[in-house]
């Protein structure tokens, strides 16, 4: 998710930055939890007692709610302002000089917070970049906590990657090269998004420059990507490889490429497309603005193959190492409304979980079954165990 900054009231902090050394006490420990893959945080606003459920999201420059949680917790509209999201721009409403406290306690006051018709995944809000401005912060997937540290006295962990960052517009910007096809590679500048679930997407001017629609590549399927309610058309494959910075390259990742339609055709984000949650989660990551980097360490997840799609289902792997349904796509046989987002399987034609997280080839396998193709599906609802056949 993104939305540029243009108008957030700002706290600022004007700190003595020392170099590379060890931040021995944090600030603050905040717990959260991961909802389809997402990083997600319990808030009150304002000293309200209702607690909100928003999303941990780097591709937004500052703070968001739905229209719907403003008005539970009376939020107040100081004004009107434009503002750029993902596929185009739109008007939007914003309060300011709220105080937001963690689940923890921890609070961050003074805050503005843009309000829009749908915050979509079933969230009440986001939180930005803010905290990232004042406090070095470390997210830690495999505890599921987000660690704040002061701007000065810290050194990494080791066994990680330190990834240079440009900041341009409040989002961290990481350059990277994508191959969609055997020996066509493309550089281009792109968002490091928390707040979005795919592996890879490259936006409408990028994929209209570099002509990526029509170089051979040959989509799964046709989807839509949806940011602040605003919807545009995508087409979803696999790339054949893509690297960013000093990570070495993810080769055969899926990659989800903007079509043309609406605003987006004249939408101009001044970046190429975002990395998602779906590399993102491989890592625990410390974002250290101070120093215009991201620190990459892999996780648990980090050997896990990559999200698959398959009879009308799209499937990836959380970090409990379960599978499960993470969205459909329209393939005009009606499969994707089989299975809800979040449901567990236990086996695909009989070849449980537990094999496929370990042997992403059995997973090749399946993709590459004969069209029309039945795929026995074995799911929980609740705790009892179900069956359903799908079309491949």
């Amino acid at each position: 998710m993104y939305f540029r900054k243009t108008g957030f009231i700002t706290l600022f902090i004007t700190t003595l930055i020392s170099p590379n050394t060890f931040a021995q006490k944090p600030v603050t420990t905040i717990p959260f939890t991961v909802v389809n893959n997402a990083i997600v945080l319990r808030v009150k606003i304002n000293d309200n007692p209702k607690p909100l459920m928003m999303l941990f999201d780097t591709g937004a420059d500052g703070m968001a709610l739905s229209k719907a949680a403003a008005a539970d917790i009376g939020l107040k509209v100081d004004k009107v302002q434009n503002t750029s999201v993902v596929g185009g721009n739109m008007k939007i409403e914003l309060s300011a000089g709220n105080k937001f406290q963690f689940e923890n306690g921890f609070e961050y006051p003074n805050q503005s917070i843009a309000l829009f018709n749908d915050m979509g995944k079933g969230l009440d809000g986001i939180v930005g970049n803010n905290i990232t401005r004042y406090y070095i912060t470390r997210v830690d997937l495999n505890k599921c906590e987000i660690t704040l540290y002061p701007p000065d006295n810290y050194t990494y962990e080791p066994g990680g990657t330190v990834v240079p960052v440009t900041i341009p517009q409040g989002v961290f910007i990481i350059p990277g090269n994508v191959e969609v096809t055997p020996g066509k590679a493309y550089a281009g500048d792109f968002v490091f998004d928390t707040g979005a679930s795919y592996n890879l997407i490259c936006f409408r001017p990028f994929v209209r420059k570099n002509k990526l629609l029509v170089s051979g590549f040959v989509p799964d399927f046709t989807a839509s990507t949806v940011s602040m309610g605003m919807s545009s058309p995508t087409f979803n494959g696999n790339s054949v490889s893509f690297s960013f910075a000093n990570t070495q390259p993810v080769k055969n990742m899926p990659v989800t490429l903007m079509a043309g339609g609406g605003q987006n055709e004249n939408w101009n984000p001044g970046f190429d497309g975002s990395i998602g949650m779906g590399i993102i989660s491989r890592y625990n990551f410390t974002i250290n603005r101070p120093k215009n980097e991201i620190y990459l360490v892999p996780n648990h997840t980090y050997g896990y193959p990559m999200s698959f799609a398959l009879g009308g289902l799209l499937f990836a792997f959380n970090l409990k190492s379960e599978l499960e349904v993470t969205g459909f796509y329209q393939l005009g046989n009606n499969n994707q409304a089989a299975l809800n987002t979040g449901t567990k399987i236990i086996s695909i034609n009989n070849i449980n979980s537990a094999e496929l997280v370990k042997d992403a080839a059995k997973i090749a396998a399946l993709k590459q079954l004969p069209a029309s193709s039945p795929v026995k599906i074995d799911y929980l609802e609740g705790n009892v165990k179900q069956t359903i056949t799908l079309n491949r």
